[in-house]
């Protein structure tokens, strides 16, 4: 039959118009893998040094840190495009993908109590700063993690 374009050449255009369309190149799960581990050591040291300053009683020092949550949660949900596993390299869980709404979820609550968090350690309000960074961890980062991530790798 002529007239019929070969399927390779019809399935590679349909490839690049959606390249074209969002602007990016897909993604390799090798570099979305890098990427968000390189994500979560950045917010790891930032959670860090947000404690430090909490100890050190450098209240509106934290606000940076915070900040620096709120806007890197942003990021998250970009750095898992679909099936991106590999438990050789990565904890990333399967069940993200299956409950991704929820996981959209999880890093929207780290972003907003990153936020608030920011905007209470810039009035300098130690005890209320106190406060919000009491549950932290287990609530912005857990809600998360706990669900999506699994054990260690060993090596």
């Amino acid at each position: 039959m002529r007239g019929l374009l070969p399927t390779g050449v019809v399935v590679a255009s349909v490839m690049m118009v959606m390249g074209c369309a969002t602007g990016k190149p897909a993604m390799s799960t090798a570099d979305a893998i890098a990427k968000r581990q390189q994500l979560m050591k950045d917010q790891g040291a930032a959670l860090r040094s947000i404690t430090e300053k909490a100890k050190a009683g450098q209240v509106e020092a934290i606000a940076v840190d915070a900040d620096k949550l709120a806007k890197t949660a942003k990021d998250i949900t970009p750095l898992f495009p679909p099936n991106s596993l590999d438990p050789n390299v990565s904890r990333a869980k399967p069940e993200i993908w299956q409950k991704w709404s929820e996981f959209e979820t999880a890093a929207k609550t780290l972003e907003t109590r990153a936020t608030q968090l920011a905007a209470t350690a810039k009035t300098g309000d130690a005890t209320k700063t106190n406060a919000a960074l009491s549950d932290f961890g287990k609530v912005a980062c857990g809600s998360c993690h706990t669900p999506f991530r699994g054990p260690e790798i060993k090596k």
